[in-house]
């Protein structure tokens, strides 16, 4: 159900899964976690001989729910072809130059 709520409320794509939920300083934090599958190397584009070497996190802030503020802690993944020797990591995708605001209500 969260999972859901992901991705129809803020975006969430299929690549990330839902790890848990925390409240800190007046705020939701979900922290998203990278699926295997979505490691994939820019180099040569295999799938199979990539490995993870670390991670690091990014917060970022989503709309919020009522008065909270909604922060994404998405996964950053270091990782290594073993068939190109490339070094790489994985950034969360973000939103690109559209915006959700119809182009007849711009001012």
């Amino acid at each position: 159900m969260i999972q859901t709520l992901l991705r129809n409320a803020f975006g969430v794509g299929a690549q990330y899964q839902y790890e848990r939920t925390e409240y800190l300083w007046g705020a939701v934090q979900f922290y998203l976690s990278l699926r295997d599958e979505a490691l994939l190397c820019p180099g040569c584009r295999s799938r199979d001989e990539v490995i993870r070497k670390g991670r690091r996190y990014r917060w970022l802030q989503s709309v919020p729910i009522g008065l909270k503020p909604v922060f994404l802690v998405t996964e950053v993944a270091r990782c290594r072809c073993q068939v190109c020797e490339l070094l790489f990591e994985i950034h969360p995708p973000l939103p690109g130059p559209k915006c959700a605001i119809p182009g007849s209500l711009k001012g």
